[in-house]
């Protein structure tokens, strides 16, 4: 509730004797009324109070998400958003079931609202819309990294690509989650390594997986596995520290097997 809302429900519990403590603590009041807060402030209070209370019309919606996506080039509007969110909200809601008359003008959608709002490009399934956007993301990395294994590190696409991981487990599983078969298809035309989340429990597992993936990558264009500490230090130091480990006995034994499967115990351990 905005602030002048708040000094005009005070002023409503002063007038009729209530309580208002609980409406505006007396440490906000002050800081309003220093800011100029006052209750002359509200001498149109009936006008006022007929234009807050009066619901807005459908149309009158409708324009403010035309500007909406002026502005912000979507019609994905948050629920924070406020009364427009809210309402965004609702016309999802009534699409899913038409008849449910609790809902403003009457609860029914026309076919002329529908229109509408698919011209203005309204999402009616946000969180395919947001699946498609973070997508289109992954498009965009594997274009400059040449591949799809995006660390959680990276933010909220690394945390997007691991979670797709997560839901193709639980679709082979037959497990309820967000994946499909033509999720599955979009991601595999990409290369997208969905095995590789059974790897990762961790972020140290995905610290691992990242190097050995690297050092995939050096063989592949350098023919060997003996990595250069002049060429690439980091990677170096790595492969010394699993090569101690391996010498220790030490090292889980998935991550031994992925070594031996890439001919890294041949090379020198």
């Amino acid at each position: 509730m905005a602030h002048w809302q708040l000094y005009l429900k005070y002023l409503d519990a002063v007038v009729s004797g209530a309580e208002t403590s609980g409406i505006l603590p007396e440490n906000r009041r002050s800081a309003l009324e220093d800011v100029g807060f006052s209750k002359s402030m509200f001498d149109e209070l009936p006008r006022m109070r007929s234009v807050v209370n009066r619901r807005a019309t459908w149309e009158e919606r409708y324009k403010e998400l035309e500007e909406y996506k002026a502005e912000y080039g979507h019609c994905v509007v948050p629920k924070s958003y406020g009364p427009l969110g809210s309402w965004v909200r609702s016309q999802r809601h009534i699409m899913k079931d038409n008849d449910d008359e609790s809902f403003e003008d009457g609860g029914l959608l026309s076919q002329d609202k529908i229109d509408k709002l698919n011209k203005l490009g309204f999402i009616w399934d946000v969180y395919a819309y947001q699946w498609d956007e973070t997508y289109r993301e992954l498009l965009h990395y594997k274009e400059e990294h040449n591949h799809t294994n995006v660390p959680m590190s990276y933010g909220e696409l690394g945390l997007w690509v691991f979670n797709q991981r997560n839901n193709y487990n639980s679709y082979m599983k037959g497990k309820q989650s967000g994946m499909t078969p033509s999720r599955i298809q979009l991601l595999e035309s990409i290369g997208f390594e969905f095995d590789f989340g059974k790897k990762i429990l961790s972020a140290a597992d995905e610290r691992w997986q990242m190097r050995l993936n690297e050092l995939k990558e050096y063989k592949e264009k350098t023919g060997t596995l003996r990595v250069d500490r002049s060429g690439n230090a980091s990677l170096y130091n790595w492969c010394q520290h699993q090569k101690a480990r391996i010498r220790k006995s030490s090292l889980k034994k998935d991550r031994l097997d992925a070594l031996i499967d890439i001919g890294f115990i041949d090379n020198g351990t």
